[in-house]
């Protein structure tokens, strides 16, 4: 039998999902649906306190939407899967245990997305990174994405570099900027996360779960589903457009796009 592309683990009462889908943890459709229903099952069981999304392959947590499930002029299968990344994000944020996103390596693009869907994100201080740069590929992450980057950091200049330039940051650069919670070695970064995940599972859970909605009410507005629809118009907009084409074109060829 094939392994799992997510490994699902247990340990008095940290439920840790591992990614494991060599090299680079690319996210298909398969994968992010695998992450999807097992943050719900864990929202669900009282025996869960605590959640952690990690990584099986040191030198990523994720590198992003997986760009072999598309071909250019493929709207359908782009919408398929940029919509399962949105839901996963979500599953991840609604989840009401607490969500640790344990990035010992890159968190790129999607990777990114997913993390910024969890209550706290660690780094590793060396092989640590993060990127937004949908933008190298014709893209946007969305105004609820973007929101939620804003809200997070009190240096507008590095959240400039993070989107308008597609800067990939370091470890000590985005816990500068306030992206990421904390940074930790990678010979201490496993347990690490584990401490701060069984930290958070000794709060009282329907308090915290109403503190994660409020706080989240805070940065998304009262109406997050207007939110998300304003995002999914922008998604069809960049769609039905040529750049996201000669973007996808580009990184599947290896080359620099010929923008239109």
């Amino acid at each position: 039998m094939p392994q799992s592309e997510l490994e699902i683990l247990d340990q008095d009462g940290v439920r840790e999902l591992r990614m494991n889908r060599p090299p680079s943890n690319a996210l298909s459709r398969s994968l992010l649906g695998l992450i999807k229903e097992a943050a719900q099952a864990a929202g669900e069981d009282s025996a869960v306190r605590a959640v952690i999304l990690s990584s099986a392959i040191p030198k990523y947590f994720s590198s992003g939407l997986d760009a072999s499930e598309f071909s250019p002029g493929d709207a359908r299968a782009q919408r398929e899967l940029f919509t399962a990344m949105v839901s996963t994000h979500r599953a991840l944020a609604d989840c009401p245990k607490p969500v640790v996103a344990a990035s010992c390596g890159a968190a790129l693009l999607g990777g990114f997305i997913l993390a910024l869907g969890c209550d706290v994100r660690l780094l590793s201080a060396e092989r640590g990174r993060v990127s937004l740069a949908e933008l190298k590929l014709g893209l946007s992450p969305t105004s609820p994405i973007l929101r939620q980057v804003a809200a997070l950091s009190a240096s507008p200049g590095v959240v400039n570099d993070l989107i308008l330039k597609a800067k990939t940051l370091s470890a000590s650069e985005a816990l500068a900027a306030g992206l990421v919670d904390r940074v930790f070695p990678e010979a201490d970064f496993a347990a690490a996360a584990r401490r701060e995940a069984k930290a958070l599972a000794g709060a009282a859970p329907k308090a915290y779960a109403s503190v994660k909605r409020a706080r989240r009410a805070l940065v998304m507005g009262p109406d997050e589903e207007s939110a998300w629809a304003q995002g999914r118009r922008e998604l069809e907009e960049i769609l039905s457009g040529a750049e996201l084409q000669e973007g996808i074109s580009a990184l599947q060829e290896k080359r620099r796009p010929r923008w239109p």
